[in-house]
């Protein structure tokens, strides 16, 4: 990928990356209002669980995204931007426009996905755990 390319996937994953720090703030100013309201009412509590359990989702997504962000601008500072880590092979640039943090290839993200999963019961008794 040429220089001028990078510089453009740069600008976007900084763009992104500032929109989430400020999504953070906003979530925490959220996290911080539900957190002072005081009631005794049962409808009201369940609905201040509710708006807990989402913003704690919220944030735990928009953190992981961030992560990724900045794991793509640090392989931008390292000169290894849209490679693949799975196969090495360069990542499309269509996928990279479309996902500027994508580590895999399209293959091998498709890969990935359709491999089966362990179950949890199948992982720890292969592992040699006991379920009880």
């Amino acid at each position: 990928m040429d220089a001028k390319k990078i510089r453009v996937f740069r600008r976007h994953l900084w763009s992104e990356h500032d929109k989430l720090v400020q999504s953070i703030s906003r979530a925490r100013r959220a996290e911080e209002e539900v957190g002072m309201e005081k009631t005794e009412d049962e409808g009201d509590l369940a609905t201040i669980s509710q708006e807990r359990d989402l913003l704690s989702f919220l944030h735990e997504s928009v953190s992981t995204r961030l992560r990724f962000i900045r794991e793509a601008l640090n392989a931008v500072d390292r000169g290894d931007y849209g490679e693949c880590s799975r196969c090495g092979e360069d990542i499309g640039e269509k996928r990279l426009a479309a996902v500027p943090w994508a580590r895999t290839c399209i293959f091998c993200q498709e890969a990935t996905e359709t491999e089966p999963k362990p179950s949890r019961i199948s992982a720890g008794t292969e592992a040699g755990e006991q379920e009880f």
